[in-house]
């Protein structure tokens, strides 16, 4: 019997595109799937069961003057997999240096309590947030 972990992530990231500054976008990581050569897994850094890794999608607003200019959005369904500190540090690492405007992020291991994250711009790191049973 697999353990799978369940992930929905949505971030918001601000950023000011002007001409002349560097570019802002986030990095979100390389991801996989089961089908992928051994070359695309092996290049794969972000949380990966054993049927491939997180999904992710950037959006761009196409307005470049707004300051909330990108919105990622983060999910998947690991199976063989439980390491809930593993995907804290993926969206440690995505968020580290960023000016983010919203982030919250829902990780439930199977026949675990779920852990909900959020992002606090005041102590710029995520934080947990107690869910009622």
């Amino acid at each position: 019997m697999s353990t799978w972990t369940h992930v929905a992530a949505t971030i918001r990231f601000d950023a000011l595109r002007i001409p002349g500054f560097p570019n802002q976008r986030p990095d979100l990581g390389k991801t996989c799937s089961f089908d992928d050569d051994y070359a695309v897994q092996d290049a794969c850094n972000v949380p990966c069961g054993s049927e491939g890794s997180l999904q992710v999608h950037l959006w761009e607003n196409p307005h470049r003057s707004h300051a909330a200019a990108y919105t990622a959005m983060i999910w998947g369904d690991l199976r063989d997999y439980s390491d809930v500190d593993e995907v804290l540090g993926y969206l440690t690492r995505i968020t580290d240096g960023r000016m983010i405007r919203q982030g919250v992020a829902e990780i439930a291991v199977e026949c675990e309590d779920p852990v909900v994250v959020r992002y606090d711009s005041e102590a710029r790191c995520w934080s947990r947030i107690m869910v009622p049973a």
